[in-house]
């Protein structure tokens, strides 16, 4: 995608496939290559070398596990174990061996915890500095993935406490107070944004050619694209071109243009998502409306033409019936319409026009694809051609209102999009004559990305996806997730190179535990307190704890109300939160013993880890399946399907 500079749309921001992009070039990669699971990889695609840049990410979480956990205050001891559960977990390990987006995720969401707890327990002269530094965490953050706002929301709570500790400590001034909610707003919202913003902008400028879902952008654009339709199309537009118009206030939806809609007695007119064909138009003198312009010498469109709106399909026009100035019913009749009916005055608003092409191109006069915003007025009622004020997402009426009104100037803008003219040809570039803002680009992909992963559902809710989960499934591990890998020979002899997602279950099940015995032992706490008579407090292991107690509850309890198709790698995030958490509770179990007894407890603890990630290794390093037996001792649960055979697995998906 980068390498080549083709523009591809994706339903993620894009720090992580630029950083996908940099593992590639640096293994050489060419980007000719399309990494499709039904060809082998040529010798000159080094994925190993890929892997290893992005393995970094996996490695990383391990000592920020342990540095974490030293600045939350727990023991050597127990800050081992918390790195040791990370490194041996076995779906982390898996998820950091592939080149996926999810190994950065973990990475920056481990760099933004351990931020976020150095923010809280450093020394007053380095707080902003802590501050600053989990802002840019939280940017590189979300940059990844959306899931990333979980995070965000994690370091909002702390941030709100902290807050409204400043306002009602009776001790700080109130401008102090101010000053530092200023200083938190600048640093956790503006440099996060300021970060996000700018890796689009990366993005951007390396996508200058056509490629995958360009024309779900903006049409400004997509004209900077070479050999797209908008980039190619002429510069003014001509009397009988045929065009696109669209209205300037559904340019955040993607083709929904101005069309004529079939109606029992005649075409009513309408801009509309569903294209029914009837979406091209003309403009064309009063007096030669019924003729084609093929063969005519090319005759431009100037302010204030009156003129008549052909449509090219039915080759009816278009006309508003109206006693007076004021609203009028717009339909497209038949060519024995009165022709009064019919003429439209064309009064351009505004030219946004780049100092460059010719001298047509230039020209302010004219009306040019695009850039130019115009008005079609009524000529014997006065009334502007608007769209209803009721404009709804799919279909939206098109109708006639009083001229110098807010609804004539808000609804009543229209711009041409496509200037399709057989006289001119198709060769033209539009890059440059059109201004493409980067905000309207950065606020439409966004809409984008937000409409798309809200529509990640199942295409068949009824029917069983092996590699779909529930969140409720997560913490005990019930339904870990197969990801098969078809080999060269896979047609011939039905061999798969299988890797399954499936966590160190020794770690899970006891980050599970802990995660509910937690705020059992917190309610402990507080009833204990009432008891004794003494005002509710949080004592500091309980705060420490309450952190990673929190962290877990946001990035695990929101995908309940997920209405998306969930996986089991949408717990990782919680579960990094769960592994540090449980090493705390272990931590807190051994505060009676001796440094000597909590060492062997500690090596005790890694040696079993690491027994049960060494059982497991094949799931995570991957292995070439023949039969259903050769697994068969992992299969500790009927819900896991690492015996099931490869050859079964395929058909039972297809």
């Amino acid at each position: 995608m980068y390498l080549n500079s083709s523009f591809i749309y994706d339903t993620h921001p894009p720090l992580g496939k630029l950083v996908v992009a940099l593992a590639e070039h640096w293994a050489g990669h060419n980007g000719t290559f399309g990494f499709n699971e039904a060809k082998e990889y040529p010798d000159w695609v080094n994925y190993a070398q890929m892997r290893t840049l992005l393995g970094v990410f996996g490695v990383v979480m391990i000592p920020l596990a342990y540095l974490t956990c030293r600045r939350l205050r727990m023991t050597r001891e127990a800050s081992l174990l918390a790195a040791t559960f990370v490194m041996l977990d076995n779906a982390l390990c898996l998820m950091t061996r592939l080149i996926t987006l999810d190994s950065m995720l973990l990475a920056f969401t481990a760099l933004a915890l351990y931020c976020l707890v150095g923010m809280r327990t450093c020394s007053p002269e380095l707080h902003y500095t802590w501050l600053l530094a989990t802002g840019i965490s939280l940017g590189l953050l979300i940059s990844v993935k959306w899931a990333g706002l979980l995070t965000v929301a994690l370091v909002g709570v702390y941030a709100a406490y902290d807050t409204i500790d400043d306002f009602t400590d009776s001790r700080m001034h109130c401008q102090t107070a101010l000053k530092r909610l200023l200083l938190r707003a600048t640093m956790l919202i503006a440099v996060p944004l300021s970060i996000y913003v700018c890796i689009f902008r990366i993005h951007y400028a390396y996508q200058t050619e056509r490629g995958y879902g360009e024309h779900e952008m903006p049409v400004e654009w997509q004209a900077q694209l070479p050999k797209n339709r908008y980039n190619c199309q002429p510069g003014s537009i001509a009397y009988g071109a045929s065009l696109k118009i669209k209205n300037e206030q559904l340019l955040s939806q993607t083709n929904v243009v101005l069309q004529s809609t079939r109606s029992t007695h005649n075409q009513t007119v309408s801009c509309e998502r569903v294209i029914t064909g009837a979406d091209w138009w003309s403009l064309c003198h009063p007096s030669r409306f019924e003729i084609l312009y093929t063969n005519d010498a090319v005759e431009y469109v100037n302010d204030g033409d009156v003129l008549v709106v052909r449509n090219d399909i039915s080759h009816k026009i278009l006309a508003a019936d109206g006693l007076g100035p004021g609203n009028a019913h717009v339909a497209v009749f038949g060519n024995n319409t009165a022709i009064d009916d019919a003429l439209w005055k064309v009064e351009i608003v505004a030219n946004d026009i780049p100092a460059v092409g010719t001298a047509d191109d230039q020209d302010t006069r004219l009306v040019h694809p695009i850039s130019t915003r115009f008005q079609l007025r009524h000529m014997r009622t006065q009334c502007v051609l608007a769209i209803a004020p009721n404009a709804g997402s799919n279909s939206t009426q098109v109708t006639c209102v009083p001229p110098n009104t807010k609804l004539a100037k808000t609804n009543g803008l229209w711009r041409v999009e496509l200037n399709v003219d057989l006289r001119l040809g198709f060769d033209n570039n539009m890059a440059g004559k059109v201004r493409a803002s980067f905000f309207r680009t950065f606020l439409a992909q966004q809409r984008l990305m937000a409409k798309i992963n809200s529509g990640l559902v199942e295409a068949d809710p009824e029917r069983h996806d092996d590699s779909t989960s529930s969140p409720w499934e997560w913490p005990l591990l019930l339904n870990p997730m197969r990801m098969t890998k078809w080999d060269s020979d896979f047609l011939k002899g039905f061999h798969l190179v299988v890797v399954y997602e499936i966590g160190n279950p020794l770690l899970w099940w006891l980050s599970a535990v802990c995660c509910t015995v937690f705020p059992m032992r917190m309610v402990l706490h507080f009833a204990k307190q009432k008891r004794q008579h003494v005002p509710l407090s949080i004592s500091p292991n309980i705060a420490r704890g309450g952190m990673l107690w929190v962290g877990w509850v946001l990035h695990y309890v929101p995908f309940y109300f997920m209405g998306r198709v969930l996986y089991l790698h949408h717990y990782l995030p919680a579960l990094y939160f769960a592994l540090l958490l449980a090493a705390y509770e272990l931590d807190i179990l051994a505060g009676g013993c001796t440094v000597r007894t909590r060492r062997l407890l500690t090596i005790l603890i890694i040696a079993v880890v690491a027994v049960v990630f060494w059982i497991f290794r094949q799931c995570t390093y991957g292995w070439k399946q023949n039969s259903a037996s050769d697994l068969a001792h992992l299969q500790w649960f009927g819900s896991w399907d690492i015996a099931r055979n490869g050859h079964d697995l395929y058909y039972s998906r297809n």
